[in-house]
């Protein structure tokens, strides 16, 4: 290929030049806005995955990798032989040639070894074969499993910064608000020195600073964030209120834990509402609450499974008889069922410390995906309210559905979408499916040291936690620092009190640490690395955080990890134990479960699964049916879950047709 005076590939008017092969962003070609239409496909999941298998980038070659690594090792030593005003010439004289001719082989390569020797110049150490090749994949379109420790952070850096040169926007999404300023704080001088600009957004951010923020180059900002932004801008674009738009559209995505917000978030229903006036409110909320603690469990309702309720005949018609002197919509029998299902499901269904937190300043949803507070996040149709109302708190003022998305309707939007994470691998095949997203798998820079100890799945929570706290003691005592994983605040809470009562030292770390700035958290997490410390914490230590360990630990054999919950998937089992035995380090992990464990004991109440267990537990004890049984359970729990989110999209897309059908846009 011909080259330029700079020794760049003379690409101009390459057969690249196309829609589909430039870069996207705002202008001319791709519009003020840049948004993709959502991909067509089949409403069968099989044949929506041959789709998107067909439409989807292939792996690229070994061979391929090879020259691609050979190619960044020679553009690294010729940026550094070059002064300081020729770097930069060079530099500028890239930038252009990306932007024209998009992400090709030799100048990503270019790029790449720019990028690589300011972190040189930055941090002082050079970056890894896997990191390069990791970043190299997500430039065309795919997910990446990186191992934890292997450099996620600067991994996403190569590939940002380089969609950055070539007149990218690119939205870094990370995991929560912390980690986004962190980010962008500390790698804001490497991106300057490449004449990029970096910000950064948190849910604290005002409309101008969010407005100023995605202006710049790289924008690091947390995922919710970044779909209320687009739903607000849906808003003022429907209103012709340009000036109150403040995304350059959605040009380019990559997002770090992508499982995490691809998968376990993908159904989370994002609301953008307004307050309105209490008017008689208020009135209602308590009314129906009163009307609900009348209806007898079993009788007048039934819980068919955690987290819903349904009214039976007799509740529907002692309910009738309790209304029969309201007047209003009260006399509908559809009004009166819905405002007392809610008025149950505040009762029954949502428990304190559990699915969310009471402060002074009223409740606060806890994610159960993240184990942190949902920030600015209600229940809709006066459900926060009726709970606030249970905890003896004032409600808020109702708030009116103005519009809504999920984040399997959101992200196919991005025209280029690219993430990485730990625990990727298992759900690449709904991945590929919902996303049209490939899976590549990263090999590990160097041999896990990991210890993988045997599951135990004991009688009772209280025989659980007693275990727990005996083999957390004993690690404790033989120098290594321990971090055990439980599910909700409640969960940890009662381990602490375990904890207590042996008199055994430890840290907390559950929602009621978490805050915007972070001390709290980065001071429990910066104390677990220490000999004989015992961390007890929830969902909240497991994405995304690094436990930087006392040297004497490492020689005592490393973090020791405890997981006490049957999670959802096997994937955030996997995130918990990845905080341990990572870059080649020493570790080991273990699983304690019981049959009373919320995720455990309703699967386990009827069928041949109750009497499997009767014969585990007492008949025929065996661990590894046991352990057997409990797997079992999980995976069916996955695939039930998978079912619903596909459901869902298909019932999204199917009224985003009908929507497109009447003439009217999808934020209309």
């Amino acid at each position: 290929m011909d080259t330029d005076a700079h020794g760049l590939p003379f690409n101009l008017w390459s057969d690249q030049v196309s829609h589909r092969g430039l870069v996207p962003r705002p202008g001319p070609v791709f519009g003020s806005y840049p948004l993709r239409d959502l991909p067509a496909r089949s409403t069968s999941p099989t044949i929506a995955w041959v789709q998107s298998v067909l439409a989807a980038p292939a792996k690229p070659l070994a061979r391929q990798d090879k020259a691609m690594l050979g190619q960044i090792a020679v553009a690294e030593k010729t940026w550094a032989s070059l002064s300081q005003r020729e770097f930069e010439a060079r530099l500028a004289t890239l930038r252009v040639r990306l932007s024209v001719s998009g992400f090709l082989p030799e100048l990503v390569a270019e790029a790449f070894g720019a990028i690589c020797l300011q972190v040189k110049r930055h941090l002082g150490f050079s970056l890894h074969d896997v990191q390069k090749r990791a970043a190299w994949w997500m430039l065309g379109n795919r997910l990446v499993e990186m191992a934890t420790g292997e450099g996620k952070t600067l991994t996403v850096l190569l590939t940002a910064a380089t969609a950055g040169l070539a007149g990218v926007p690119v939205h870094v999404m990370t995991a929560n608000d912390y980690l986004a300023r962190r980010d962008a704080t500390q790698l804001k001088p490497i991106y300057e020195s490449l004449g990029l600009s970096v910000a950064w957004v948190t849910a604290a951010s005002t409309p101008p600073e969010r407005q100023k923020a995605y202006q710049q180059n790289v924008v690091h900002v947390t995922a919710r964030e970044v779909v209320f932004d687009h739903l607000r801008d849906r808003a003022a674009r429907a209103a012709l209120d340009t000036a109150s738009i403040v995304l350059r559209g959605l040009c380019m995505a990559i997002i770090d834990e992508a499982d995490s917000i691809l998968i376990d978030e993908a159904c989370t229903p994002l609301i953008l509402s307004k307050q309105v006036s209490q008017r008689q409110a208020d009135q209602r909320y308590r009314l129906a609450l009163f009307l609900a603690r009348q209806m007898v469990k079993g009788r007048d309702f039934t819980q068919p499974q955690p987290g819903s309720v349904h009214l039976t005949e007799e509740g529907s018609a002692q309910l009738a008889t309790l209304t029969q002197s309201l007047e209003g919509p009260w006399k509908l029998k559809r009004y009166r069922d819905e405002q007392v299902g809610l008025g149950l499901s505040a009762l029954h269904c949502f428990q304190r410390d559990v699915d969310y937190l009471v402060r002074e300043d009223g409740v606060h949803i806890v994610d159960g995906h993240t184990g942190r507070l949902a920030v600015g996040r209600v229940w809709s149709r006066g459900l926060h309210q009726m709970v606030a109302i249970k905890e003896g708190l004032a409600p808020e003022a109702e708030s009116e559905t103005l519009t809504e998305t999920t984040y399997q309707s959101f992200f196919p939007r991005y025209h280029a979408l690219a993430g990485l994470s730990g625990t990727v691998f298992e759900g690449r095949t709904e991945l590929m499916r919902v996303f049209g997203l490939p899976v590549v798998r990263v090999p590990l820079r160097l041999s896990s040291r990991r210890q993988v100890g045997p599951t135990q799945v004991l009688n009772t929570a209280a025989d659980k936690w007693r275990e727990v706290v005996r083999r957390a003691s004993a690690q404790a005592q033989a120098g290594r620092a321990v971090l055990i994983g439980t599910d909700k605040v409640a969960d940890s809470d009662a381990l602490s009190r375990a904890f207590a009562q042996a008199g055994v030292h430890h840290q907390l770390l559950n929602a009621r640490q978490d805050e915007a700035s972070g001390e709290a958290e980065q001071a429990v997490i910066a104390a677990a690395g220490r000999p004989g410390a015992i961390t007890v914490a929830t969902h909240m230590a497991g994405r995304g955080t690094d436990v930087h360990l006392d040297p004497e630990v490492l020689k005592r054999g490393g973090l020791h990890v405890i997981n006490t919950n049957l999670n959802p998937s096997r994937r955030i089992d996997r995130q918990l134990y990845g905080r341990t035995a990572r870059q080649g380090m020493p570790g080991s992990c273990e699983c304690v479960l019981s049959w009373e464990d919320e995720a455990i004991r309703p699967a386990m109440s009827s069928g041949w699964l109750a009497v499997a267990r009767q014969l585990v537990s007492g008949l025929l004890p065996s661990r590894m049916l046991a352990v057997w049984l409990c797997r079992h359970v999980q995976q069916r729990k996955e695939a039930a879950s998978r079912h619903q989110r596909w459901l869902l999209l298909v019932n999204e897309r199917l009224m985003a047709r009908q929507l497109a059908l009447a003439g009217r846009q999808d934020w209309d």
